[in-house]
């Protein structure tokens, strides 16, 4: 039962120790295995433009982040911080330059990903730059970088209309 409503995904953490992160399902059981099917190509952060696995709760979910609510206790838990480069799999980290994978690596995934901070994304290497800039901002100072990304995520989804894909 726990496996129809929760999704956990093993993903990347901290030093690159694997951590399980917890969603609520919003797609097909057999999407992991169906990745192959998505022909129409992936947007600037390297989600499927248009995916047929997503469920139609699923995409209620989604648009309402309500599906990274289970996350929060991987917060509580201390995998993951509330700002940060949203964890990866090893195999979604294959994508990435691997400086920015030793880099982003180094500390712990974020709840709210840098990239909402950003209104527009145009393409991959345009996500890899905002995330680069993240990178070289958190070196010079932690607390104040996450928290400047904090207030921008939450100016884009309240001003901006940021929404999950």
């Amino acid at each position: 039962m726990v496996g129809d409503i929760i999704y956990v995904k093993k993903c990347l953490g901290e030093d690159g120790r694997p951590i399980d992160i917890y969603k609520f399902r919003t797609m097909d059981r057999d999407a992991d295995q169906r990745l192959v099917e998505l022909v129409d190509g992936f947007d600037s952060h390297g989600h499927p433009l248009s995916d047929p696995r997503i469920t139609p709760m699923g995409k209620f979910l989604r648009r309402y982040w309500i599906d990274e609510l289970p996350q929060f206790y991987n917060l509580a838990r201390g995998d993951i911080k509330p700002v940060g480069i949203r964890p990866q799999t090893e195999k979604e980290w294959l994508r990435y330059p691997p400086a920015i994978m030793e880099r982003a690596l180094q500390q712990k995934p974020g709840l709210m990903g840098v990239q909402y901070a950003h209104h527009t994304t145009p393409n991959f290497e345009s996500h890899i730059r905002h995330l680069e800039e993240y990178l070289n901002s958190w070196d010079v100072d932690p607390l104040k970088t996450d928290q400047d990304y904090l207030w921008r995520i939450v100016r884009s989804i309240i001003l901006g209309g940021i929404r999950s894909s």
